[in-house]
């Protein structure tokens, strides 16, 4: 008797409903009938050195900086709205600390930071901000170096990293994290690239035409860790609820300044820079005002029988 195979589940939702949508030298993608989640498979060589090493410089990391700082004052702002005084703060996958002296800046108290990138806690230890360095998943878990971290946090946020996490292993790894800080942990906060936007649904069609170089640089191909997910509005709540999470609010982001997309964008670097930064302006614009930004934060208190 042949074995009955049992096709992969979606990471947000966990229904068995991934079709594939698209299939290139370097990356597939599948989605989600029920919730509309991406699931992406990739065959690009991996870039195996430090994460934070493998951005130019100038450029594109001084307009990545501009957008990581604005989002904190975003961030913060709303966050106001649940938690007047935030304070006891973990960014994990903190990078090179922009959100959190964004964070500082604007009045909260008590910040650390954690990833895995030994450039990047030198880097927040250089600017004053408690930092720890984690060691690499195992599976489904992350363990957190607890007794190395200044507080207990009342604040989590995972800001462009559950992403990255292995689909299989998603919603186990968000679990874990949330699980290991009770019980004081209160809220988290979450921001995540989405496939409503503006910039994913035009590199979409021009991937369809045959110029995928769009596409995979949204799927960030042939780095390490690259985007293994793309979420919805829809996958994004059903995740969270799975993990013992409420969502409480949500709010678009742009992930990108219109007047700077020529830094950013590497696969239109043999286009016109003025054109470019034209064409940035006006998607920004657009964007905007249709809401189809690329980026959604959600804001997420955590459960009563899990605290």
């Amino acid at each position: 008797m042949s074995a009955i195979m049992t096709a992969p589940a979606c990471p947000a939702c966990d229904s068995q409903t991934l079709q594939p949508t698209f299939l290139g030298a370097r990356l597939g993608v599948e989605t989600c009938a029920r919730c509309g989640h991406r699931a992406a498979s990739h065959r690009a060589p991996r870039n195996t050195a430090d994460y934070h090493a493998q951005y130019d410089s100038g450029g594109f990391m001084d307009s990545l900086r501009a957008t990581r700082q604005r989002q904190a004052r975003a961030i913060v702002e709303r966050l106001r709205r649940h938690v007047p005084q935030p304070a006891r703060l973990l960014d994990f996958g903190a990078g090179r600390g922009w959100f959190l002296e964004g964070c500082r800046d604007a009045g909260v108290t008590e910040l650390a930071g954690a990833d895995i990138s030994e450039l990047s806690v030198n880097l927040l230890r250089d600017a004053g901000i408690p930092s720890v360095q984690l060691a690499l998943p195992e599976g489904g878990r992350w363990p957190l170096p607890l007794e190395a971290l200044p507080f207990r946090p009342r604040i989590l946020t995972l800001l462009d990293v559950v992403e990255h996490f292995p689909g299989p292993h998603l919603s186990d790894m968000v679990r874990h994290l949330v699980g290991q800080l009770a019980p004081e942990l209160e809220w988290v906060v979450l921001k995540v690239p989405v496939a409503s936007g503006l910039l994913y649904r035009v590199s979409r069609v021009m991937a369809g035409l045959g110029t995928p170089q769009f596409l995979e640089q949204l799927y960030q191909c042939g780095s390490f860790p690259p985007h293994e997910s793309y979420f919805t509005r829809a996958s994004m709540e059903a995740l969270l609820r799975r993990v013992g999470l409420e969502p409480v609010d949500a709010f678009g982001d742009l992930d990108f300044e219109a007047g700077s997309l020529a830094d950013r964008a590497h696969a239109a670097r043999r286009l016109p820079r003025p054109l470019v930064t034209l064409a940035g302006q006006g998607l920004g614009a657009v964007a905007e005002g249709l809401r189809l930004q690329d980026a959604w934060i959600f804001i997420a208190r955590v459960g009563q029988a899990r605290a």
